[in-house]
């Protein structure tokens, strides 16, 4: 586990959660699990039949320091190996929501879209923006851009609402577990990740050991 294993792409301060969120990635249960135990919290997996397994934290928080410790913001903000790859990330963010989106493609980076009401989306402060193209193609629902675009233009409804239909449009499993109306553990198939506490501790370390020697050298002469 390596200082990269909690947030990327600027995201320990753009997408730290209030509320809820979830991982989608287009791989089988034993790869995500694998991948899982390497986080920094526990999490709960979740098969689907549509091809897309299911992450969602287990609790608020992570066993690391902050500003990793947020349960939603480290997820979506792991890097995510190839063979896991596409991936769509969710979180309820206040009033607003958070879709972070990573390509199956060569060099994948992580992108957001963001939306809020009144405003429909807006540009993610510190983050990559992501476009909506780019959503519907992760989701393999090209043919519902259009669709989405409009919904997500949209500044009506809520955070949740937006989320459902959304999901609903790209055929996506899951946006119940992100809104609170199911718990990911009572399905069927599902288990719960725990990451060792002392690897989580040792990532801790190596966090504190980088941020002191940024610290020197740019404090140095």
């Amino acid at each position: 586990m390596s200082p990269d294993a909690g947030l990327g792409d600027g995201a320990a301060s753009g997408a730290r959660s209030s509320g809820g969120g979830l991982l989608l990635v287009r791989a089988g249960v034993s790869t995500v699990r694998e991948w899982a135990l390497d986080g920094l919290g526990p999490v709960v997996v979740v098969p689907d039949p549509s091809g897309w397994t299911i992450l969602v934290p287990d609790g608020d928080r992570t066993f690391a320091a902050p500003p990793f410790d947020d349960g939603v913001g480290a997820l979506l903000g792991r890097p995510v190996r190839r063979r896991l790859l596409p991936t769509i990330g969710v979180a309820l963010v206040g009033n607003r929501l958070a879709i972070s989106v990573v390509p199956a493609v060569l060099r994948p980076g992580r992108s957001w879209l963001v939306w809020e009401p009144g405003a429909g989306l807006v540009r993610p402060a510190g983050l990559t923006p992501a476009s909506v193209a780019q959503l519907a193609a992760a989701a393999d629902r090209r043919e519902h851009r259009d669709l989405v675009a409009a919904m997500l233009a949209d500044g009506r409804g809520s955070a949740a609402r937006v989320l459902r239909d959304v999901f609903e449009a790209l055929s996506l499993p899951g946006a119940d577990f992100a809104t609170g109306e199911r718990v990911p553990v009572d399905e069927p198939g599902a288990v719960r990740i725990e990451p060792s506490r002392e690897d989580v501790a040792r990532f801790d370390r190596t966090v504190h050991e980088v941020r002191r020697w940024r610290e020197e050298v740019e404090g140095s002469p």
